[in-house]
């Protein structure tokens, strides 16, 4: 069994009572997200050195999250938590390949990849009732995509007022393919 939790609800403190309970249950593993509930996802709030603390106390294999958008992030989390095992959550929206880009300091996918990855993604999506849902789910990654891809922006401009799936898969094939003839970055 694993476990995820945050550092508690507003004081950071009781994540040392959390991970007892945690403990106490055998957990296998356990990640621990370096922010309070409270502290929501404000990157001011990040707090990587109660897993250090955490990680002195406990014998569960840890794995740390929160704040990781890079290489240089990662390299900085590994460094203060002195673990060795980090997990990536909003960044991978941002960048699709970033335990790689973390792990092995990889450069960041390609657009042309990310825009091969959204209309893989986009089959296994629209499958069934679950495509009710896709073009608020594909817009949503698109905001964090735009973060890390300028091109993103131009795209999701052209799929940002439309809310059929069928329309939107017709402008990425379309986006996708314009660019592939005119051997223009995608």
């Amino acid at each position: 069994m694993s476990a995820k939790i945050r550092l508690g609800w507003e004081d950071p403190e009781d994540c040392f009572e959390i991970v007892d309970a945690v403990a106490q249950a055998k957990a296998d593993e356990l990640t621990v997200h370096a922010r309070t509930k409270a502290g929501g996802y404000k990157a001011s709030e990040i707090k990587w050195h109660y897993i250090d603390q955490i990680r002195q106390k406990c014998s569960i294999p840890l794995i740390a999250n929160g704040e990781v958008w890079n290489y240089a992030d990662g390299q900085a989390c590994i460094q203060t938590t002195g673990v060795d095992s980090l997990m990536v959550c909003r960044g991978a929206l941002n960048v699709p390949n970033l335990g790689n880009v973390v792990k092995h300091n990889h450069a960041a996918m390609p657009w042309n990849e990310v825009v091969d990855l959204l209309l893989r993604y986009t089959q296994f999506e629209v499958r069934g009732d679950k495509g009710k849902y896709y073009p608020n789910r594909i817009k949503q990654w698109f905001a964090y995509l735009r973060h890390a891809y300028p091109q993103a922006n131009e795209l999701f401009g052209e799929l940002r007022t439309l809310t059929q799936v069928e329309p939107i898969v017709d402008q990425l094939h379309r986006y996708q393919l314009h660019h592939a003839a005119a051997k223009l970055p995608v």
